[in-house]
């Protein structure tokens, strides 16, 4: 059986769909949109045992003349960096394209949480976060705010949502919780 994976870039619905979610982040990403929307591309799996949910991948222009190339095109298995997956009409961004967006400065204005050492490795089992994990949080930060959840060395650890604003933060207990871990990079290993 052939599991290769062909590539189209996104359709006008497809980027709806990407600005919808992510204008629920912050307005700014409408400009950063227009000039990444000609390097995502949606893959099509040939297997038979998938989900149906759409990944969009981020291609540069080097990849994308590359998976042109007729030779190698039915070789393909993956290519870029996964930016996230379309799953009954949401777009869900993931931490490797929230890595890629505020490593590569294209979006550094992403609300941030700075989790200490016990936050970082409870982060990564997958639990969320409650204050006493807390170092930083932002002084505009919002019920329902989308986050990167960050260690004290500015590394990504995952991507939360915001359970509380910042004045209630002041007034929680320890144990309180402060966000949701919605994606954590301890996820990979615990699926092994």
């Amino acid at each position: 059986m052939n599991d290769a994976t062909s590539f189209r870039q996104i359709n006008n619905i497809e980027l709806q769909i990407i600005i919808t979610s992510f204008i629920k982040i912050s307005a700014k990403f409408l400009a950063i949109l227009d000039n990444l929307k000609s390097k995502l591309y949606t893959s099509i799996k040939h297997s038979t045992n998938r989900t149906n949910y759409l990944s969009i991948y981020l291609i540069t222009d080097e990849q994308q003349n590359l998976l042109n190339e007729i030779n190698i095109r039915n070789k393909i298995y993956a290519t870029g960096v996964f930016f996230g997956l379309i799953k009954r009409g949401v777009f869900l961004l993931s931490i490797e394209g929230a890595e890629f967006l505020y490593v590569s400065n294209i979006f550094p204005d992403f609300k941030k949480l700075i989790l200490n050492e016990n936050g970082e490795k409870s982060t990564l089992y997958g639990n969320n976060i409650l204050k006493k994990m807390v170092l930083y949080s932002p002084i505009d930060l919002k019920k329902t705010d989308f986050l990167l959840l960050l260690n004290e060395n500015d590394e990504i650890l995952g991507l939360g949502f915001s359970q509380t604003n910042n004045e209630q933060i002041l007034d929680s207990k320890p144990s309180d919780l402060i966000a949701l871990n919605l994606s954590d990079k301890g996820y990979y290993l615990r699926q092994q």
